[in-house]
């Protein structure tokens, strides 16, 4: 078998696992995933499975690094293309919205190790997300210079941008069984995009009404 063929099938043996990887952290959490699960789901054996990855750590920090250098470089490419800070705000939960609807189980796993304080997060991981983090900071800043926003803290928009939308992802999972106890009104978002843009125009916006 030529070279090339035997690196292209390592690499496709181990984004199978990291995937598989992603799946059972997200469903389980670390501590409740076990390798056997995550290699039976790769369709691969421990063996294999060590090979390619590694152990349980380095199966975890490599499935989240792989989506947060993901969701980073969408969120990039999104900024980029986007004219003035309105728009690029915009931008930013949308592209994590995108990267959710590609892989439904990334909500999860984040939340999962938010609501652990990060204690499983590799140093890789940590750095990829501080990237995002900057990019919704020069939005801001940039806003703030040109007039289109007031200044604000980047942190806490950051986090209220971005954790209200992985949980609205987890949350839209009980979307029917709300749908007859409240009376929302029609024309609600049904979809993940859909519900970033609603909750960036608050944002912008507000929803207290400006007196004359």
């Amino acid at each position: 078998m030529r070279a090339d063929r035997v690196t292209q099938r390592s690499t496709d043996v181990r984004a199978r696992i990291i995937e598989a990887a992603g799946e059972v952290f997200a469903e389980s959490g670390f501590g409740g995933a076990t390798v056997d699960e995550i290699a039976r789901r790769a369709g691969v054996n421990k063996a294999m499975l060590y090979y390619h990855v590694g152990d349980k750590a380095e199966l975890f920090a490599a499935a989240v690094t792989s989506n947060v250098q993901r969701i980073r470089a969408a969120v990039e490419t999104a900024v980029a293309r986007s004219r003035g800070p309105r728009a690029r705000l915009r931008a930013i939960p949308r592209a994590f919205a995108a990267a959710a609807g590609e892989r439904p189980y990334l909500p999860q796993l984040m939340l999962r190790e938010i609501a652990a304080g990060g204690a499983n997060l590799p140093g890789a991981a940590i750095a990829e997300i501080a990237g995002v983090m900057r990019l919704t900071a020069t939005t801001l800043a940039d806003g703030a210079r040109d007039g289109s926003f007031r200044r604000v803290n980047p942190f806490v928009t950051h986090l209220m941008l971005v954790g209200a939308l992985m949980f609205m992802a987890n949350a839209l999972r009980l979307k029917e069984r709300f749908a007859n106890l409240l009376p929302f009104p029609a024309g609600q978002p049904g979809d993940l995009e859909a519900l970033s843009d609603a909750m960036v125009a608050i944002a912008l916006d507000g929803i207290a009404v400006k007196k004359a």
